[in-house]
């Protein structure tokens, strides 16, 4: 057994290039088959995540005469392989020696998309050791590394619980990793072929139907700007008596349905629409509903009136499901059949009758206490159907172009010359952007007030008195309440803890078109959700009567040897309603709108410590959403006796401490330099005297 090191040394160290790639009549390392298994919590384990692939990794470095050299080496087919899988989030691990004493790791992560029903790989990361056996003449010989690849969707698949799919492509790809310390080296893996599915694993472990690449992926490929469909399209109409169409509607919807676990713990069943649903209802002159039936136990139904004779609208949703096993794993009522019915709520898609209503954007609707959908590319008409095509279209406020409207009249007034004002810069803010942000965002200073300089010419007054007034103190802008949250495990444990303050600022359309923006607080009120894993972990807060919900996804990287192992802030998504009392005289009242911003890296400290922040820091989430977080203390990972561990201070607040010591320090050596002075000058005034009385 011995021998094995020294072969895999020998031909690892054989295959040095001077360049990346393989020759094109170099035959591919064989394929690797790769399982990921999940133990629920009655059973046997089972499948959650499979990969088959073929790969070769090419490593640079250094060497003592500081030229470069390239090692690379293929994916055994026998590597070890480990992993966890959770709702939203799933992660593999391929580990295999490397040369005498060395060790190679590979981390994939994959993350599930709620809206669109999408997984892609998120995430990867090298772990290595520059073994000398391996990395010959290396510069830093055995010291550990740790390259990463991120902000990248790669893999982009559709995928959900009826329709899984898996991701096939035979084709060369080749992923490239950042090391900040040897930023100059080359890391980079080159995938022959590969065969993954990270969620909705059938049972008997074998491959969904595959989504194939495009044939022109040759290189890296980019990151997906435009995804695709968010819902399956379905197109469905009614027939009157006569066989005329009386009814047309086209629409995705992606159903979101919390169900509740035998361990009393909370989990949500997701599903689409098909678009071959049978459809039924019926039509009349004020009131007509369709009602659109699937699987065995599942359907939707909507109605519509006519108002006034003038215009119609929705006055009515049901949702019917089952909890069937397949999609309501491990339900604590298994089987049982429930219907939600939403007849209350604000007038929803408001339409002159002859018309149709037309939204492309995606829209939210709560239906009864457990369903929630997500309505896209919506076009109904259930009225005054003259054929088998939509009348003309009335558009939605989402899907019209926001534009600026023309100032009339308006003056230019020359600047006087002055002396330009300096800003003083605002302390304890720290502006965080998304990495793909392409515009600045300023930093907004709380309730500020803009004094414009008045078109006046002061005249002197000969002998006037000058009386000073004391203005009144300005009262300080109100600060966000902070807020105690936590998550517990399935024991009942708590295993996330959460203080903070937020803020959030929104900008919208008035009916005038003008931009305005909201403001509204996290209320200490706010009911706490989530879950905790090994690696990952989320908290999701809802607030407004389920109005406002803003999630935050946590990640924990792998330790290396000589660092300890790091959690942050990954992901942040915000479901929001435009409810006039926040967003006054919005265009688009009761509109439901969707956020998310997943290439964050934020809040960061070591995984056994909680994080925490009193100075106040600005998050970017969309170039119209933001979030103004202060007095934060965050643990997300390794809670115990529900309390927080010793906090990892962030660099604002001891950069803010700095200042008083350093002014103190000052203040106390001029108070001495003083005294000093006070006493050499007063020893020589007693001296002087003494000379004086002996003269």
């Amino acid at each position: 057994m011995w021998l094995i090191p020294t072969i895999l040394a020998v031909l690892c160290v054989a295959s040095v290039r001077a360049s990346v790639g393989l020759a094109a009549d170099e035959p591919a390392p064989p394929v690797g088959h790769f399982v990921v298994n999940k133990r629920p919590l009655i059973g046997t384990s089972e499948p959650c995540l499979l990969l088959d692939m073929s790969a070769t990794f090419h490593i640079g470095y250094i060497r003592t005469d500081n030229t470069a050299a390239i090692v690379s080496f293929a994916l055994p087919d026998d590597t070890m392989v480990s992993g966890d899988c959770s709702h939203r989030h799933a992660k593999l691990n391929l580990r295999f020696g490397l040369g005498w004493d060395g060790t190679f790791e590979l981390d994939l992560a994959f993350e599930k998309n709620l809206v669109p029903t999408h997984f892609s790989l998120s995430g990867a990361t090298m772990y290595y050791k520059l073994v000398p056996d391996m990395f010959p003449e290396a510069k830093y010989a055995n010291a550990r590394v740790k390259a990463t690849m991120s902000n990248e969707q790669y893999f982009y698949t559709s995928s959900n619980a009826f329709a899984p799919h898996s991701y096939l492509c035979d084709k060369p790809q080749t992923f490239h990793f950042s090391d900040p310390d040897r930023p100059k080296s080359t890391r980079a893996l080159s995938i022959h072929s590969v065969q993954v599915q990270p969620f909705y694993v059938p049972e008997s472990g074998k491959f969904s139907p595959p989504e194939t690449c495009p044939d022109d992926i040759t290189t890296s490929p980019a990151p997906r700007t435009t995804p695709a469909p968010l819902n399956p399209i379905g197109h469905f109409s009614l027939t009157d008596t006569e066989g005329n169409p009386c009814f047309l509607l086209s629409v995705g919807v992606f159903f979101h349905v919390l169900y509740e676990l035998k361990d009393n713990n909370t989990v949500a069943a997701e599903y689409t629409l098909p678009p071959n649903s049978t459809v039924g209802g019926g039509c009349g002159d004020a009131k007509a509903t369709i009602a659109l039936s699937f699987f065995q136990g599942f359907n939707l139904t909507a109605t519509f009136k006519t108002k006034r004779n003038s215009s119609f609208e929705l006055v009515a949703a049901s949702v019917g499901y089952v909890r069937e096993p397949k999609l309501f794993p491990y339900a604590k009522f298994p089987g049982e059949a429930v219907n939600e019915v939403q007849l209350d709520g604000p007038s929803l898609f408001v339409t002159d009758l002859g018309n149709s209503y037309l939204c492309k954007s995606i829209q939210f609707f709560d239906v009864g206490s457990t369903v929630k959908l997500y309505v896209t590319d919506l076009q109904v008409q259930p009225f005054a159907v003259k054929s088998t095509n939509f009348s003309e279209a009335f558009e939605c406020a989402q899907d019209l172009p926001a534009t600026m409207a023309p100032i009339q009249n308006a003056t230019t007034i020359p600047a006087f010359n002055t002396t330009a004002a300096t800003m003083m810069p605002i302390g304890n803010v720290t502006t965080i952007l998304p990495t793909n942000a392409t515009t600045a965002t300023a930093v907004p200073i709380r309730n500020a007030t803009t004094v414009r300089p008045s078109n006046t010419t002061m005249v002197p007054i000969k002998n006037a008195t000058t009386i000073m007034t004391t203005p009144k103190p300005t009262a300080p802008p109100k600060e966000p309440p902070q807020g105690h949250f936590e998550v517990k495990d399935t024991k009942g444990h708590v295993c996330l803890l959460a203080n903070m303050s937020l803020q959030f600022k929104v900008n919208y359309t008035k009916s005038d078109k003008k931009k305005h923006t909201g403001i509204f607080d996290l209320p200490q009120t706010a009911k706490a959700t989530g879950f905790c894993g090994s690696d990952n972990s989320s908290l999701t807060l809802t607030f407004h009567d389920d109005a406002f919900n803003v999630t935050f996804d946590f990640v924990k990287d792998k330790a290396v040897k000589g660092k300890e192992s790091r959690f942050n802030m990954s992901t942040i998504e915000i479901l929001y309603t435009e409810l006039p009392s926040i967003f006054p005289g919005t265009k688009s009242p009761d509109a439901r709108r969707h956020v998310r911003s997943s290439t964050l890296n934020i809040f960061s400290a070591d995984a056994d410590k909680s994080y925490r922040c009193r100075a106040d820091v600005y998050i970017a989430v969309t170039k119209d959403v933001s979030i103004l977080a202060s007095h934060v203390q965050l643990q997300p990972f390794g809670v115990k006796s529900g309390k927080f561990s010793s906090a990892e201070e962030c660099s604002e607040d001891s950069g803010s401490n700095q200042v008083p010591v350093i002014i103190g320090v000052v203040v106390g050596v001029f108070v001495v330099a003083v005294f000093v002075v006070y006493i050499v000058v007063n020893k020589r005034k007693v001296k002087d005297q003494m000379l004086r009385t002996l003269t």
